[in-house]
């Protein structure tokens, strides 16, 4: 087991010190929607293979990814009831990974089979599980997202870059004046290619970051720690370029390993709109998402090869995906697994310092065998920021 560098935030496999981290957290590992009841799917997190599968009841289970028999992938299989049988040669297992029936064998020897299984719950349209060692704490809740309106989850995005590429943008918000000038652009928010003065604290939650722009209130992002960032968009929002220049959005990212050079973040988004102004806004969300004949990553991908620019791209794509390329960009654009030694820090990045050395004092508290900080959510963090 790594007890070792608590500098190392990238690799997070069974038993990197990193990985141990992030195990003791319930993660997001697929939008609620993806899986419907009677169905299976593999999954991979932080360098694990997984089975997710709904029962018939539409109860969510997380067991281990291959059969106990011959090593099979269970997801290939079918599921019974809120059990799942292999495909290979029958062997059946309920959510807690026992094996329950094995057709062509003694009844007794299927009481000495178990796989593993996780605790797995489902919240704010996201399947979570809990993929560390002994008792799983309670889910954390965000109270900001259990209000009334409007609330989705957005497309996970799977990206071709260590999730600490994500994560670090979470409490870097002096790129957005450059990042995402051509959103700010579109969506007539000129406010936001102001030049911002940027300030951070440790909170009981993870890191308030706040952003002063001359002649507005702050504006405040906040990092639920380890990896759940919590932000208000006026320019990001998901539907028609009239949604981004008028309205605002609450959102939460979780940005996940899947392996050391692969990341997902699973999205939900909240709004204050409830009855018919919902409704029509669902709409045009999904219209914006039919109307998108290239992925954001293949966007991404051709501007990093040189072969676009970001300002090329159609006038008429909804700001949401315009951000996916832009960030995409940037974030993939540092590498897989950036050399962060040949960085130079300035005074705009002290979110990105804060967030670094409490990772750092936690890993290196973990490898000692010390307490770790007791993270809370409190509700009303939306409420910081200014419409």
């Amino acid at each position: 087991m790594d007890q070792g560098d608590s500098t190392d935030f990238v690799r997070t496999g069974p038993g990197t010190l990193a990985g141990r981290y992030l195990r003791r957290f319930w993660q997001p590992v697929c939008r609620a929607e993806d899986v419907k009841a009677g169905q299976a799917a593999p999954i991979r997190i932080m360098s694990e293979d997984f089975t997710l599968y709904r029962g018939e009841s539409g109860a969510p289970h997380v067991v281990a990814f291959a059969c106990a028999h011959r090593g099979t992938q269970l997801s290939t299989g079918w599921v019974e009831g809120d059990s799942i049988r292999c495909r290979y040669h029958g062997w059946r297992y309920d959510g807690a990974g026992r094996c329950v029936e094995q057709p062509g064998e003694e009844e007794s020897f299927a009481g000495k089979i178990k796989i593993c299984s996780y605790p797995t719950e489902e919240y704010l349209g996201l399947i979570f599980a809990y993929l560390g060692e002994g008792e799983a704490p309670a889910l954390r809740r965000h109270p900001d997202f259990e209000r009334s309106g409007f609330i989705e989850t957005g497309l996970p995005e799977f990206w071709p870059c260590n999730y600490f590429n994500r994560l670090d943008n979470a409490c870097d918000v002096g790129h957005v004046s450059f990042t995402h000038r051509e959103s700010a652009v579109r969506a007539k928010r000129a406010d936001q290619l102001a030049i911002r003065k940027v300030a951070a604290e440790e909170t009981g939650y993870g890191i308030k970051t706040a952003v002063v722009i001359p002649g507005k209130p702050p504006f405040y992002t906040h990092l639920h720690m380890p990896n759940t960032n919590q932000t208000r968009s006026r320019i990001r929002i998901e539907g028609s370029l009239k949604d981004a220049q008028s309205g605002w959005v609450d959102r939460l990212f979780w940005r996940v390993p899947v392996d050391d050079e692969h990341s997902v973040s699973f999205v939900v988004d909240w709004m204050p709109l409830t009855g018919e102004e919902a409704r029509q806004y669902r709409e045009r969300r999904h219209q914006a998402r039919a109307a998108m004949n290239v992925s954001g990553n293949e966007l991404g991908a051709a501007v990093l090869a040189g072969k676009m620019r970001v300002k090329d791209i159609d006038p008429n794509m909804s700001t949401y995906y315009l951000f996916w390329v832009e960030d995409y960009v940037t974030q993939v654009g540092q590498g897989t697994i950036p050399d962060r030694s040949q960085e130079h820090l300035g005074r705009v990045d002290v979110g990105v310092i804060l967030m670094r050395k409490v990772w750092q004092r936690e890993l290196a508290a973990l490898a000692a065998g010390r307490p770790l900080k007791q993270w809370t959510t409190p509700s009303g963090l939306a409420e910081m920021s200014a419409q």
